[in-house]
């Protein structure tokens, strides 16, 4: 009887476990490079505009690793671009998970061979394929490319992602248990208090001089934290007393074994009397929530001194679905209450950090009515809806969801008649600090574009010291339009300027029978390279694009054959300004 009630309790426990696997076990993926892993960058790391979607492994300062398949499965994507992740692969896995592989120097030979006749045939050298599930299978641990430092990366790294095929959201790695030695308790540097609402009232004493710091409604001020015998203290805070609704952000780091370079949290957790009033976890983010990033952190600080503070406290326009929260981690403190607060944050592998402090209720102060500045425009600005403003030189059209929160959108415009590289005045299109989540319409009247230049021009914003940069757009019936995603000083500028082509080893009929390759420096001065071609002898030839460094490079591949020949390269930007070079050359 003992024996079978033991036997039923077993197959109960194994029953159990089948219908609810470990979603991340850790032998089913194995390590993508064969060197230790240490990394330059975690996933969820906080990057401009987005969250860093995977790990960045560092490669020793070098190009040229192995870099094996995580798994089995089978390749199902296949990048190539200046830009981005350069040249990428993509495995998908029976899983349903798929690992990415970028900034890579080059494929498997099968699968270089493949790709460069898929360019060849185009006569491109961005290139994306999606292979069947049966042209290019892997096993686990199969030799898949070389590690590199193509694309938008830095510096020699593999950045390597897992994502979930259901609905593309890349997930932490980190979950599946990859060796990467991590001993090391995050740090927390300092937090931020804010005064959210209208009779809010925040004040700090510091313990040396007994002076008190207050703020009130549409401020927030910085409290440093230092670490002393092992614990997280203020450096000079003793007394925090606060009314009314208050809001906290947190800045630190997390960093493993061997390496200094500075990770982010991977959960944020603030309580308030024991009781969770925010918690934020690093599990997977989809990537048209990369964005939000710029709602989860505090805009406006990090423009201002470059500090990411992690609000602990949810925006009304912020859809990140990381968080768990009471009332949107806003704290409503009422006189007299004694709200015994802890910060909590963790790294994925469970090291833990700490930071206590007392948040005493007082009396509000009366509310404050804001009055906006007379030289320029204000209105409300709801995050929830549809905003257009219209004035004789510009248009703005805000659509519902682009803001986190509502406000006062305030505009006004600068006379620029003596700027000789804009075409109207400027116009200062609300705030910088204020970040935007989605594209808005900008349209701006050109009081002064020659009508030659009509079709070279578009938007442009304009720097305090006059410099230009390419927003883009078009002209269409008497107005500039484009789109824009950061508010700024803009203007209409005109590129009318042809791209330069600069050979780097090449001059006319040189001999190149003992050169590998030709590379040339393409540039423009304003709206960008929008394309280039380069032939020998009137054939298309491969010359591959490092944007980053704004250089084309052709390998000789034995296609060239002894004797005299002539190459040619156009180059046009996005305005349409073309620049031709032709050079003969002996191979």
């Amino acid at each position: 009887m003992q024996f079978r009630s033991i036997l039923a309790c077993v197959l109960v426990l194994l029953l159990l476990g089948s219908a609810n696997p470990d979603p991340y076990p850790d032998n089913y993926f194995r390590s993508p490079l064969g060197i230790p892993l240490y990394l330059s960058g975690g996933f969820a790391e906080m990057r401009n505009n987005h969250f860093h979607g995977g790990l960045d492994i560092k490669t020793q300062g070098k190009t040229g690793f192995r870099v094996y398949s995580a798994a089995d499965g089978w390749i199902s994507r296949i990048v190539i671009s200046g830009s981005g992740y350069g040249n990428a692969l993509y495995v998908s896995h029976p899983n349903g998970h798929m690992t990415v592989y970028g900034h890579l120097n080059g494929f498997r030979t099968d699968i270089q061979e493949y790709m460069k006749g898929l360019q060849y045939e185009k006569q491109s050298f961005e290139a994306e394929y999606f292979p069947n599930k049966d042209q290019f299978p892997v096993l686990k641990g199969d030799d898949i490319a070389l590690s590199g430092n193509t694309g938008g990366s830095a510096g020699p790294h593999l950045h390597f992602e897992v994502r979930d095929e259901t609905n593309g959201a890349p997930v932490n790695p980190l979950l599946w248990g990859f060796d990467v030695k991590d001993s090391i308790r995050p740090r927390i540097f300092r937090i931020k208090v804010y005064a959210l609402g209208n009779n809010s009232l925040v004040r700090v004493r510091d313990r040396k001089t007994g002076g008190w710091k207050k703020i009130t409604y549409g401020q927030s001020t910085t409290i440093e934290a230092s670490l002393v015998n092992g614990k997280h203290v203020f450096t000079a805070a003793d007394k925090i007393e606060a009314a009314g609704d208050v809001g906290f952000a947190i800045q630190g780091q997390d960093q493993h074994d061997g390496s200094s370079n500075r990770l982010g949290f991977y959960t944020i957790q603030l309580t308030d009397n024991g009781s969770t009033v925010f918690k934020s976890t690093m599990d997977q983010i989809l990537f048209d929530q990369m964005r939000y990033i710029n709602a989860h952190h505090d805009f406006a600080e990090r423009r201002k001194s470059g500090r990411w503070f992690e609000r602990s406290f949810i925006l009304p326009g912020n859809n990140l679905p990381i968080y768990q929260s009471d009332r949107r981690g806003i704290l409503s403190l009422v006189s007299g209450e004694k709200h015994a607060m802890q910060y909590r944050v963790t790294d994925a592998h469970g090291n833990e950090s700490s930071l206590d402090f007392m948040v005493t209720g007082i009396e509000p102060t009366p509310t404050i009515v804001t009055v906006s500045n007379s030289e320029e425009t204000a209105f409300t600005l709801p995050f929830d809806q549809d905003f257009s403003y219209r004035a004789e030189e510009i248009a703005v059209n805000i659509p519902t969801g682009a803001l986190y929160e509502s406000g006062r959108f305030s505009y006004r415009a600068i006379e620029s008649t003596k700027a000789t590289n804009i075409y109207s005045n400027i116009h200062v299109v609300h705030s910088p600090d204020v970040p935007i989540q989605s594209w808005v319409t900008l349209e701006i009247v050109p009081t002064r574009l020659p009508e030659d230049l009509q079709s070279k021009a578009g938007i442009v914003k304009v720097a305090s010291n006059g410099s230009i940069s390419w927003i883009g757009g078009t002209y269409d019936q008497g107005v500039i339009r484009g789109r824009i995603r950061n508010f700024d000083r803009f203007a209409v500028g005109a590129d009318s300027q042809r791209p330069t082509i600069r050979p780097l080893n090449l001059v006319a009929n040189q001999n190149l029978s003992r050169v590998g390759e030709i590379r040339v420096r393409i540039a423009d001065n304003l709206s960008g390279i929008g394309s280039y071609s380069g032939t020998i002898d009137g054939r298309w030839v491969l010359f591959e694009y490092d944007a980053k460094n704004a250089v084309i490079v052709y390998r000789f591949d034995g296609s060239v054959p002894s004797g005299s020949h002539q190459l040619e390269l156009v180059v046009k930007d996005n305005k349409d300004n073309q620049t031709t070079l032709t050079i003969p050359f002996v191979r």
